[in-house]
């Protein structure tokens, strides 16, 4: 045993000079500039994630979880440096602005250490669930870091200089459920992009551009196997989101090169429309997120047999300081094989119609959306699967919401019983988004539900916030990547709240004209009628007491040129709210059960790898 212990010990003290990328999993530069970067691997056997920081400096680094604001206060933070060729590191908890405390629990467990060539390297481990109620328990979804560093070495643990403005800096990522480390292509691969051509931004605040492109012949099936962003350079800053959609085989060839405004519907060619609105989604991506690679057994095929040599790509360009003059070359590189996977992929999407009837009253803290993907809808969809227990599985997820979002999550359920969420993210960051990579795939049977649920903060509104496509409106979508495809499943499985907006503008706006409300058209949204308090409580009670949602995608009908209420007397477009008749078990908390035997064996362990980093370091 004794052997065995020490072999592990040493282990945990890696060479230094061995790279970082080939050692970790994942890897972000915290800040442009990457004067901080960060390496992890997540171990779920042991339930911890093992850490590597990489700073600029010669004096002290800081790197902290942040409670989801990406300020100091409230954050889990470690301070490390090396002095004399010995590494220190020290838990924290920060109570405000100023030095942060030491926590008398240390849950950050020091592994490697040492300063060269200008640079500090430390290597750390701690417990996903420290059970410490100074420290930050990491989540799925979104996670805000932070870090500081100064260029002095502290007098001691409770004598350090402070950092200045310039170095430091707070970023968002994913932590527990971001993919590998997506820096490498396969030299074997080969690629193509889909690129804007010298377009000039319009100097208003939000623009949907969308252009025709073709892609290279493909006499036999290839697999998309990873997509990266083209951001071009300068730009980061207007180019907010982009999707792809593959065109029907029969699209025609005189709309290449096309260049329209995506909402300008009197001059957009229809079947440019069509693609548009009904194409197979190739490509997603949304700010701060970064290249999407395929699993090993998965891949978006690309042929004749299975899409058109024509996409349309639409991308949202997001200039709130109305600055012209701003040419744009972004857009997106597909690498391909011809070395086959086993399962073709697919995407579709489910959350709320993005029309303006998602509604989200002013001065709410916590507004909450919910829609839903019905039963109808996948028992007709799902059957026609290769899988031998029919259905698909769900590998990967793309939640998106505007600026009021705040979080957001995907339910399933099953003959009403809740089965493990396919989603989460309770810090949702607008200039973060970044697909989710799922730890277990999730099987969607044929007869399960989808529940999508969007958690809004419009505090600083005074009016009605309305779904639409500017970033001042809202969305509430999940971008769900399976496999296998299926051709015949619809891309957009959505629905809305809509009799309770429809009641409360003919009650509370019959100056507006409602005979013309459609889908698109919310008269609401041109009144100058003010929305109180008691509006929004009786707006939240209408939602509570319909039973109904409005689907209009799920019978593959087109709805937008009908009158609001023709569609809602149409019963293809009716279906009951999902219902949870046995949710899903709280999650046990293993802390009170656990947590002498943690601290106790994490206290025993800790000493022993003191002990030990004192002999190495004397060798």
């Amino acid at each position: 045993m004794a052997p065995m212990l020490l072999l592990t010990i040493l282990s945990l003290f890696s060479v230094s000079s061995a790279s970082l990328s080939d050692d970790y999993a994942h890897f972000a530069a915290l800040d442009p500039a990457e004067k901080v970067k960060l390496y992890w691997t997540i171990h779920q056997s042991n339930q911890s994630v093992s850490f590597a920081l990489e700073a600029a400096t010669t004096g002290w680094v800081g790197f902290g979880i942040s409670s989801g604001s990406g300020r100091m206060t409230g954050a889990d933070i470690v301070i490390g440096w090396v002095k004399d060729d010995k590494p220190f590191l020290t838990d924290r908890y920060a109570e405000g602005q100023w030095m942060p405390e030491i926590d008398e629990h240390n849950d950050y467990h020091l592994t490697f250490g040492e300063e060269k060539n200008g640079k500090t390297i430390l290597k750390f481990y701690r417990k996903i669930d420290t059970c410490d109620k100074k420290d930050i328990k990491l989540t799925e979804g979104t996670t805000k870091v932070i870090f500081a560093l100064n260029d002095e070495d502290p007098v001691s643990p409770t004598q350090m200089k402070g950092h200045t403005p310039s170095d430091r800096n707070a970023r968002s990522i994913l932590l527990l459920n971001s993919q590998g480390n997506r820096d490498k292509p396969d030299p074997s691969w080969s690629s193509f992009n889909i690129l804007n051509k010298n377009y000039e931004v319009p100097s208003k605040h939000t623009t949907y551009h969308c252009s025709v492109h073709k892609i290279p012949d493909f006499p036999k099936k290839n697999h998309v196997i990873r997509f990266d962003p083209v951001v071009q350079q300068g730009n980061e800053g207007v180019v907010h989101h982009f999707i792809v959609m593959a065109c029907d085989k029969d699209f025609p060839g005189v709309h290449l090169n096309a260049s329209v405004d995506c909402d300008d519907y009197a001059n957009m060619p229809a079947e440019v429309m069509k693609c548009r609105g009904l194409g197979v989604l190739a490509a997603a991506w949304g700010v701060g997120g970064g290249p999407f690679v395929y699993p090993q057994h998965v891949g978006f095929p690309i042929d004749a047999e299975h899409i058109g040599r024509y996409f349309v790509m639409e991308v949202h360009y997001d200039n709130p300081d109305h600055k012209s003059g701003i040419i744009d070359n972004s857009g997106v590189r597909f690498f391909y094989t011809p070395n086959l996977r086993k399962y073709d992929a697919g995407v579709f999407t489910v959350g709320s119609s993005v029309s303006p009837w998602l509604m989200v009253p002013p001065k709410q803290r916590k507004w909450l959306t919910t829609s839903s993907c019905s039963r109808s809808c996948t028992e007709k969809h799902l059957k026609n699967s290769s899988l031998p227990e029919t259905g698909i599985k769900i590998f990967s997820a793309f939640l998106h919401t505007h600026l009021s979002g705040r979080a957001a999550w995907t339910q399933h359920t099953r003959d009403g019983k809740e089965l493990p969420e396919i989603a989460r993210d309770d810090n949702y960051d607008f200039n973060f988004q970044d697909i989710q990579f799922l730890r277990n795939e999730v099987h969607l049977k044929p007869g399960d539900e989808i529940i999508h649920n969007c958690v809004y903060n419009t505090m600083d509104r005074t009016k009605l916030t309305f779904g639409g496509d500017s970033t001042r409106d809202e969305m509430c979508l999940n971008f769900v990547f399976y496999y296998p495809f299926l051709p015949k499943l619809p891309r957009i499985c959505t629905a809305l709240d809509l009799k309770a907006g429809v009641a409360m503008m003919d009650k509370h706006y019959p100056a507006e004209d409602g005979k013309n409300a459609s889908l698109v058209y919310n008269p609401i949204k041109r009144s100058h009628v003010i929305w109180t308090p008691k509006m929004t409580d009786e707006y939240k009670q209408l939602i509570a007491d319909d039973n109904q949602l409005f689907r209009p995608f799920c019978s593959m009908k087109t709805v937008f040129n009908n009158t609001l209420r023709d569609s809602l007397n149409d019963a293809d477009y009716q279906g009951p709210k999902v219902k949870i008749t046995t949710p899903l078990p709280a999650p046990k908390d293993q802390c009170d059960v656990y947590s002498s035997a943690v601290c106790t064996s994490g206290y025993l362990l800790y000493q022993i790898l003191t002990v030990t980093f004192i002999i190495l370091t004397q060798w």
